[in-house]
């Protein structure tokens, strides 16, 4: 499959936003954008601008005044159908009447779309047990949930909501929910209540995020769950039970919450402030706004002395290499990298746990992609690689088999892009990642010429992703058409 360039992705980057684009074309498109940082910062400015020039379309007639016209339409009709025929001219009143006719659909299809989008939602009620309303409506099963109304679930009743693609959401009463944003950027306000959300991976362009008053949970695909106690000050907490979710707190705090981990907006601090005499650690813009130019603080992690300060210093070291890869600086992020390593490692070995293992995790991940992002694939490759051990979480093993699968792919080498999807599914055989792997690993056997393998693996895809981004490939793989 040949690569993409710069040209190729700029040209296409309105069909992306749009989904126009076919499986192969979104598979180089997004190929690119892993290795190109300049792509990557003109993609999320076409984010940005799209809606916003979408937004400047004129908007429809007023009801009355749509009303006005129909009424008008619909007399003239009625006028020329009394009207007496004359032979002479029995004939000349149909080209009229067609414009009109012509002119009243076009008006119906105007005043229809106009309003379409204020009564429509994008998700439905697929499960429901109990009460629940919508402002002074009651909804009931198969119904359609409008958009940006507050939804209001009695105690003890449940609700299971459906969305594109597969994706489902979960809602415990008592509760307080509204759907906002679009069927391509689902926005998910939780008052209070419980909320488990099953995610179906998202297109290219597509957000998901589920907002309270004291936190906000980004996610690409995976399943995961919010509690919200109360309102107003009670507290959020979020747990993770298949993939990664990104999790932005109120207080300009944010975390990366993987398979098995929670994280609530009240966590008690780990230790109390440090003594004055101890230098403070580096102050760092850690809130990672995607493609955004991020402050970088090129001052080295401070010096810690007991294990809750190698917590702080790891996980200040964590959003400071994120800023400095973000801002484009791979080598810089390598050697804040490389200072963290020398600095922390005694102190660090002594003290283990779960959350500085987890935050260790974090960075050698980091350490990977600052690799790949300078250009040392073979490095790269075997860093993913090293993050594939007994104990590390499943999910950032997959991740990194699929990073370096991908690099190998890219670059010919089918053999080991072959064992790594495959290591990948096994590490995590209900992971995030899984249908993007069996499209690297089935379109990987297409490229090498290996049919069978190919065309097993395209049965296997259609098996579980039937309506799948990669599905016209996988059947024509298959022997069959694409519909």
């Amino acid at each position: 499959m040949t690569a993409w360039g710069c040209r190729d992705v700029e040209a296409k980057l309105a069909d992306a936003l749009d989904d126009r684009l076919d499986p192969v074309a979104s598979v180089r498109l997004h190929d690119h954008l892993e290795s190109c940082a300049t792509c990557r910062a003109r993609a999320a400015l076409w984010r940005d601008l799209t809606p916003a020039l979408r937004a400047l379309e004129p908007p429809p007639p007023a009801a009355m005044a749509a009303r006005r016209m129909q009424i008008e339409i619909e007399r003239r009709l009625a006028t020329l159908a009394a009207a007496p025929a004359r032979p002479r001219w029995r004939w000349a009143w149909i080209p009229a009447l067609a414009g009109v006719a012509a002119a009243a659909a076009a008006m119906l299809l105007w005043v229809h779309r106009g309003r379409q989008p204020a009564t429509d939602g994008y998700a439905r009620i697929a499960r429901l047990s109990g009460a629940l309303t919508a402002g002074p409506r009651v909804l009931g099963p198969s119904m359609v949930v409008p958009t940006g109304t507050p939804l209001a679930l009695a105690a003890g009743a449940e609700t299971e909501l459906t969305l594109d693609r597969g994706t489902v959401v979960h809602v415990v009463g008592p509760a307080h929910v509204a759907l906002t944003g679009t069927a391509a950027a689902v926005s998910i306000r939780l008052d209070d209540g419980s909320l488990t959300a099953a995610v179906a991976h998202r297109q290219p362009g597509q957000t998901f995020a589920v907002v309270t008053s004291d936190l906000q949970v980004e996610v690409k695909g995976t399943r995961f769950s919010v509690v919200k106690s109360g309102s107003g000050n009670g507290g959020s907490t979020v747990h993770v039970d298949e993939g990664k979710v990104l999790v932005r707190f109120v207080d300009g705090r944010t975390r990366f919450v993987s398979a098995g981990e929670s994280a609530a907006s009240l966590e008690p601090e780990e230790a109390p402030p440090p003594p004055a005499d101890e230098a403070p650690p580096p102050v760092v813009d850690a809130t990672p706004v995607l493609d955004a130019q991020p402050a970088v603080v090129d001052a080295p992690p401070a010096r810690v002395a007991t294990c809750a300060g190698a917590l702080r210093a790891c996980r200040d070291t964590t959003a400071t290499v994120r800023s400095t890869m973000r801002g484009g600086a791979p080598e810089r992020a390598l050697h804040l990298l490389a200072e963290r390593g020398h600095a922390a490692a005694e102190l660090d070995g002594r003290c283990g746990g779960e959350p500085l293992g987890a935050c260790q995790d974090q960075l050698r991940y980091l350490h990977a992609e600052a690799l790949n992002q300078a250009g040392r694939l073979d490095d790269a490759i075997a860093a993913y690689r090293a993050l594939d051990r007994r104990g590390a979480p499943a999910a950032m093993r997959q991740n990194a088999l699929y990073a370096a699968a991908q690099i190998e792919r890219r670059h010919g080498h089918g053999d080991d892009a072959r064992v790594d999807y495959e290591r990948a599914l096994e590490v995590a055989p209900r992971g995030a990642l899984r249908e993007e792997i069996l499209i690297g690993a089935m379109e990987t056997e297409q490229a090498a010429g290996n049919s069978g393998r190919a065309s097993a693996l395209a049965h296997r895809y259609l098996g579980e992703f039937p309506g799948g981004i990669g599905a016209p490939t996988a059947r024509r793989l298959a022997g069959g058409a694409p519909r």
